[in-house]
Parts: structure tokens; C-alpha cells; sequence
């Protein structure tokens, strides 16, 4: 067989794509300021093992979503702090800078003397084990999805990193809903991303989320890294039908000739019939253009702006009169799974057929919604020195589950256990990270299978036994202390 002539250039973008994610410059300084300070005040109980936990509080706000979310990014997310070793000489000048030269002059030795004393050698790893779903699991918002365990002054440092994960979630819980919405694809376009890296890891997401079935986009770069997951879509954009305009003809001719030099040339296209006008002139140069090549039935329609719903009844019924076989109309203008099942809806209402030929394009509804305050990731320390903790809050919801945590499924019950107790279910937690070393390496088309089992599986959750009595504990005592404290100033008040 002839070799790959495309594999090492694949390979060589794989790793830098990921690379890319690492620590800027391999710096320990990817994290929160008050990380240093808070670690070098108490740093006898930031040597101390401790647990903490990510938990999404939010499920998000769209129709059909209900409390369920679907986990992906691992690859990653992961790899911002444990894609590669941390060097020796990176955090002895980290030391130096944060010690004595920072605004803020604090840095927790003791937590790096423990990390570099018990690894020789200039490559490091943070001795942080990671547990948590797997990719393609589906989970219920206020259930936490991974747990980081640990020197506690280490874990800590990973939060802001690892409270990212939102972006894949929300991702792959979008690629979810829409394809709840239609069986077809609905491409993730390049121009919306703060940049490419970005793009990719969505990408990805979203494949996973879809059960595998996200697999258009417009970034010629993900199909080329990823060419079993991804294929590319292109056809006529608004800068190539500007481009015949000039004072010395109608604008319609210059619409036309753009739209029979593409197709002529090309041989299929989505026509752009909004230029002019697309309920007028535009679809008059489309059925032309149909029309003028009967040797291909590959041409069809694209409508973005206006009446989208009524613009596909339009065209479709416009395409039927003229005799021409039914001809793919892809809608866009951000439309999102709601707005896709109203287009379908309506276009049932009006022309009695089946939507098989609307195609969305869901442009912006990717990036919509996609900062963490939509599910409210919160990464929170769960216990110290086999002690559980919790943070309390006088919020709804905010409240966290003590313990070193795992969950379990039985039937459709997420169950929230300590990691001592004996569950009666299925473990659903698998092992991410090993001492900083990733070892979850699993395909995306078995996450995307995942993805496709477990999406209408789980109904609601509880936490075990033990976890619900330490919570019934921790709330009796703040109850007690907050009660005490409020006679007491009120008594110090009269």
C-alpha cells in the first residue's frame, strides 16, 4: 500500500494544535492570583490531600434541554495543564518573579518544594489524578462531571483551566439538541471564533455531541486534521455575486452571470438569491439557472435574511412549478434547534411535503451562549485530609456536595457517592489523569456513540447515603451557628 503522503504533516498539526492549549511558554502562572497568596499563608494544608470538584450548575437555557448536558473536551481541556511536563527552571523563575518581583509578592514554596523534591530531573508532572465522565456521557446539571485529587495547593492551581470544560459541554449539549431537531447536519462555519484553536475544539465537541453526525464545517483546516470526522462545505458566498456589478448593466444580469459562471464551472451550488432581492429578482435568476442546466439536479438554493420560513416554501414551490426535481434549500441567519423545528413545521402547514430538502445552516448558534456563566461551573474543594468539606451559599443551587466524589448510574438516577462507599450501580467515572499524565485516550466516534446511548437515559439525581447524612450534618450545624449569631448581634444591637 502506498503511504500516507498527507500523515506526518498530520500528525506534526495534531500535536502543535494541542500544544497550543499547554501553559504559555510551559509557565506555572496559569492561574488565579490569590492561588499564590492563599497557599502561601496556610501551606501546612496545602501539602494536605484534598478533592475538588467541577460541577455545572445550570442546565442551558433552550428548549428541550431540560437538566441534561454532554460531556467533551477532554483532549483539550486536559492537555492546558497536563499535555506535556512542567520544567524545573520554569518554576524556579516562577518562584523568583512571584516572590520578589510581582505586585502580589507571595508564592507557596512549600507546595513546589514538595513537587520538585520528589521528581528528579527537569521534567515534572503536577501529581494530580483526575476522575470524571467519560466523552459522550450525558450528565444532569448540579452533578459534578470531574473530580481533581491531590496536594491541595497543587489541585487548586488547575481551576481556571479546567473550569474551560464549560465551552465543550455547552458545545456538545448544542450538537445534541440539534440533531434532536433535524437528521441533518447543520455546518459550524470558521469567521465566529476568537481564533482557529477555538474553532477546533468546539469542532470536536460538537462531533461528539451529535453522535457523530456533526461532521460539516467551512474550516479547511479541521478536515484536513481530522478527515474521518470531518468534511468540508463551500459553495457561493455574497463577494463573488457583487463582483460583476458595474453601472453598465442591470443588477440582475450581473447576479445572473455570477450564478451560471459558479454552477457552469463548478457544477453544483447553493444559489445566494438575496443580492438584489430574494423573493423577486433573486428567484427569478435561480429558476433560470436551474433551467439552463438540466444536466445536474445539483442545484439548489440558499436563503439567510428575511422571511427564512416563508422564503423555503417560496423556492420550493417555485422549483416544483417550473418542473425541476426537488433541490436542496439550505436557511441560515443563525437559526437554532427551535427555529429549525418551526421552519420544518410551517413548511408541512404550506405545501403538504416533508422538510427532506431544507438544509440549515446554523452559523452563529454555536458560539451563542458559550461563556461559563451559562451553566455555572463552579470547581470547588469537596474534602481535606479525608475530611469532607462544602462551601454553603445563601444562593439556590450553589451550595457543594462534600467528599471524595464518584458517580454512579441506577436506572435513570445519578447517584453522587463518596469514593469509600459501596454503590449498587454502574460506575461512571473513568480515570482522566494519572499523576499528571493523561491516560484517558479514547476516539471521538466512540465518544459520539456514547453521546448517541445516553442522551434520554437520566432522569434525575441523589446523593448516597453518606453524602446526604454529611449534608444533613454540615446544614444542621450552619443553621445552629447562623441562628446563635443572629440573637447575639441583635442582643448586642438593643
Amino acid at each position: 500500500m502506498t503511504a500516507d503522503p498527507f500523515a506526518a504533516k498530520r500528525e506534526e498539526m495534531r500535536a502543535e494544535f494541542f500544544g497550543k492549549l499547554f501553559l504559555l511558554g510551559g509557565w506555572p502562572g496559569g492561574t488565579d492570583t490569590y492561588k499564590r497568596t492563599m497557599w502561601a499563608a496556610v501551606p501546612d494544608v496545602a501539602l494536605e490531600p484534598a478533592s475538588y470538584s467541577l460541577t455545572f450548575r445550570k442546565p442551558l437555557p433552550e428548549p428541550e434541554a431540560g437538566n441534561r448536558l454532554v460531556m467533551a473536551g477532554h483532549e483539550a481541556m486536559l492537555a492546558q495543564w497536563f499535555g506535556r511536563p512542567l520544567k524545573r527552571s520554569d518554576i524556579e523563575l516562577a518562584r523568583r518573579w512571584y516572590a520578589d518581583h510581582s505586585a502580589t509578592k507571595a508564592f507557596p514554596h512549600e507546595v513546589w518544594d514538595a513537587v520538585l523534591a520528589d521528581q528528579p530531573g527537569d521534567d515534572l508532572r503536577l501529581p494530580v489524578d483526575v476522575w470524571g465522565f467519560p466523552g459522550g456521557q450525558t450528565f444532569l446539571a448540579g452533578v459534578p462531571c470531574l473530580v481533581f485529587e491531590g496536594p491541595g495547593g497543587a489541585v487548586s492551581y488547575v481551576e481556571p483551566a479546567m473550569c474551560r470544560y464549560f465551552a465543550p459541554v455547552i458545545q456538545a449539549t448544542k450538537a445534541r439538541l440539534m440533531r434532536e431537531a433535524t437528521p441533518r447536519d447543520a455546518e459550524f462555519g470558521l469567521r465566529s471564533a476568537p481564533a482557529e484553536v477555538n474553532n477546533l475544539v468546539l469542532l470536536l465537541a460538537r462531533y461528539v455531541g451529535s453522535g457523530g453526525t456533526g461532521r460539516l464545517t467551512s474550516n479547511d483546516t479541521a478536515e484536513f486534521l481530522y478527515p474521518e470526522l470531518f468534511q468540508s462545505v463551500g459553495t457561493i458566498g455574497h463577494e463573488m455575486m457583487c463582483a460583476a456589478q458595474s453601472f453598465d448593466k442591470t443588477l440582475a444580469a450581473a447576479e445572473a452571470e455570477m450564478m451560471d459562471r459558479f454552477v457552469s464551472r463548478m457544477g453544483t451550488a447553493s444559489l445566494l438569491c438575496d443580492l438584489v432581492d430574494a423573493e423577486t429578482v433573486g428567484l427569478e435568476n435561480a429558476l433560470r439557472v436551474i433551467r439552463n442546466h438540466p444536466e445536474t439536479d445539483r442545484v439548489g438554493v440558499r436563503v439567510d435574511s428575511g422571511d427564512i420560513a416563508g422564503q423555503c416554501i417560496l423556492y420550493f414551490d417555485a422549483v416544483r412549478k417550473a418542473g425541476a426535481t426537488p433541490r436542496t434549500i439550505v436557511f441560515e441567519d443563525e437559526v437554532s434547534p427551535e427555529q429549525v423545528r418551526k421552519v420544518y413545521d410551517l413548511f408541512r402547514e404550506k405545501t403538504g411535503e416533508e422538510p427532506t430538502m431544507l438544509f440549515p445552516g446554523a452559523g452563529g448558534y454555536w458560539w451563542r451562549l458559550v461563556h461559563r456563566d451559562t451553566v455555572s461551573a463552579a470547581f470547588k474543594r469537596s474534602a481535606t485530609g479525608g475530611r469532607p468539606n462544602i462551601k454553603f451559599s445563601n444562593s439556590p443551587g450553589k451550595e457543594t456536595l462534600p467528599g471524595r466524589l464518584r458517580v454512579y448510574g441506577r436506572g435513570d438516577v445519578m447517584v453522587v457517592a463518596d469514593v469509600s462507599e459501596a454503590i449498587d450501580g454502574e460506575p461512571l467515572f473513568v480515570k482522566l489523569v494519572e499523576q499528571g499524565r493523561i491516560v484517558y485516550a479514547e476516539s471521538f466516534s466512540d465518544q459520539a456513540a456514547r453521546a448517541d446511548r445516553t442522551w434520554g437515559r437520566y432522569a434525575r439525581w441523589e446523593p448516597s447515603p453518606k453524602v446526604a447524612e454529611w449534608l444533613d450534618r454540615f446544614r444542621a450545624m450552619r443553621a445552629a451557628e447562623v441562628a446563635a449569631a443572629r440573637a447575639r448581634l441583635g442582643a448586642a444591637g438593643r
